[in-house]
């Protein structure tokens, strides 16, 4: 694929920023915001961070290539940082803001369907579920990994180009504000809303906050907009009544456009169920683990239907999807035990659910549960951790690894909940928790891992494989 280009005159109109440098007829041939990867003719956008500034790299990425430098009007005379001479230079009041209003400039000019998803569990899998049914009949851009910041949405955007005919973004958010702002930089067609459950109540306060926060992209959506919507989560059905415009609804529990049926859980082979999209039935054999699946497949679905997508394509579409890295990723050891790896992220919600799918798969086999920490959950954290000891208990795991800050909350309350202490092991680190794991493990185990980003609990699953983290 070709590289775009980027007018300066463009850049300046976009963020209405001041050009102290530089000829308007210039034109870039990428837009960058990492002095390490910048390529030569790149204009190179100085953000500044918690822990880093980009403005102390303007050097650097001159050095590089870099033929033009978005910069803050705070920054001018501010100590190490280099305006350089002879470059084109556009001086704004906040650079991350002009990266959002660059990338909603680039996206006006490629007016293709945009579908968004927001939620709090499943963002990414439905993503790449709404990616693989839809690649079959366009040619998709979608969010690489989760890059689904103000920060990777607008550098998602920018990769937009006349072979695209069709966008899947993919929207999180810390605190107040940010999905508001990603939908007004991707002005969408599709909003989706997965579910709504305790997670990020650090940055938001209370859980209220937090149902308001994900619904600023309905919120934010042109009232021409559809809207997909999971009709068993009380709280995105709140948000839905505001909305004007149309909507898809989805469900196992409710009536919806989309719904399964006959649902049987077929360990690692995934599920089967009868797919039924408005009254029309297929049966589907769902290449995913755990009931949390098939509602990511039926947010899909519906996704896809607005699309126009018929039911005979989207079962065959549904069967090519493959389990993505550590997302509930089935991992077969050589020593006969089996990893469920869902090691990516965690919150209350997803903890229960991955507890609820080890239970559906070791039958009369042990199951090992080994958990990390769930961050973010502010003054909810205790107790959080807390019920995922209880949890633990009650879909009958077999042993507990614990790690972390909150390791022993978890394991104190499991404790409470009837399991035996011999049964539950506590650590600080890695490498402990990882010897005494390899140490207790057999045959025929099913080991979920799974904790939060900042725990590395990929670190775990990679030692049981015997390769370095």
């Amino acid at each position: 694929m070709m590289r775009n280009s980027f007018p300066l005159q463009d850049i300046v109109d976009s963020t209405g920023g001041r050009l102290i440098s530089g000829v308007p007829g210039k034109v870039f041939g990428g837009i960058s915001i990492d002095s390490r990867t910048i390529k030569r003719g790149d204009l190179f956008v100085a953000l500044r961070g918690v822990k880093f500034d980009g403005h102390q790299f303007v050097q650097e990425a001159m050095e590089k290539g870099g033929e033009g430098f978005v910069i803050e009007n705070e920054a001018l005379g501010q100590k190490g940082t280099i305006i350089p001479r002879g470059k084109a230079v556009i001086v704004v009041g906040d650079t991350l803001r002009a990266l959002g209003d660059i990338a909603h400039f680039w996206r006006e000019k490629h007016p293709i369907p945009l579908i968004a998803v927001a939620g709090s569990n499943g963002k990414t899998t439905t993503k790449e579920i709404i990616s693989t049914l839809l690649e079959g009949s366009f040619r998709i851009l979608k969010t690489w990994g989760n890059l689904n910041n103000l920060v990777g949405l607008p550098l998602t955007l920018l990769n937009l180009c006349p072979d695209h005919n069709m966008a899947v973004v993919e929207m999180g958010m810390n605190v107040k504000g940010e999905i508001e702002r990603m939908t007004q930089i991707a002005t969408p067609d599709v909003g989706l809303i997965t579910n709504i459950n305790e997670a990020h109540l650090e940055g938001l306060g209370t859980f209220e906050e937090l149902i308001k926060a994900k619904g600023e992209l309905w919120d934010s959506m042109r009232p021409d907009g559809v809207i997909v919507v999971n009709q068993d989560d009380i709280n995105v059905m709140k948000l839905a009544e505001g909305y004007r415009g149309k909507r898809v609804t989805f469900g196992l529990e409710s009536p919806s456009d989309v719904m399964a049926k006959e649902i049987s859980i077929e360990g690692v082979r995934g599920v089967r169920f009868t797919l039924v999209l408005r009254g029309e039935e297929l049966e589907v054999a769902f290449p995913m683990m755990g009931i949390s699946s098939v509602y990511n497949a039926l947010a899909g679905t519906a996704a896809a239907s607005v699309l126009g997508m018929q039911l005979k394509k989207i079962k065959e579409r549904l069967e090519l999807v493959k389990p993505f890295s550590m997302r509930m990723e089935i991992i077969r050891l050589e020593g006969g035990a089996t990893i469920i790896n869902d090691a990516y992220n965690a919150n209350p919600k997803s903890m229960e659910l991955a507890l609820k799918a080890l239970s559906e798969v070791k039958e009369a086999e042990r199951g090992v549960a080994v958990l990390g920490d769930m961050l973010e959950l502010g003054r909810f954290s205790d107790e959080a951790h807390a019920q995922i000891g209880e949890k633990v208990v009650s879909f009958g795991v077999d042993l507990l690894f614990t790690l972390g800050e909150s390791a022993e909350i978890i394991a104190k309350r499991a404790r409470e909940a009837g399991l035996n202490q011999g049964r539950i092991t506590v650590s600080r680190d890695h490498r402990n928790l990882l010897f005494r794991l390899k140490k207790t493990i057999k045959r025929g185990d099913w080991i979920l891992v799974k904790g939060s980003r900042a725990m590395s609990m990929e670190k775990i699953v990679l030692g049981l494989m015997g390769e370095e983290a």
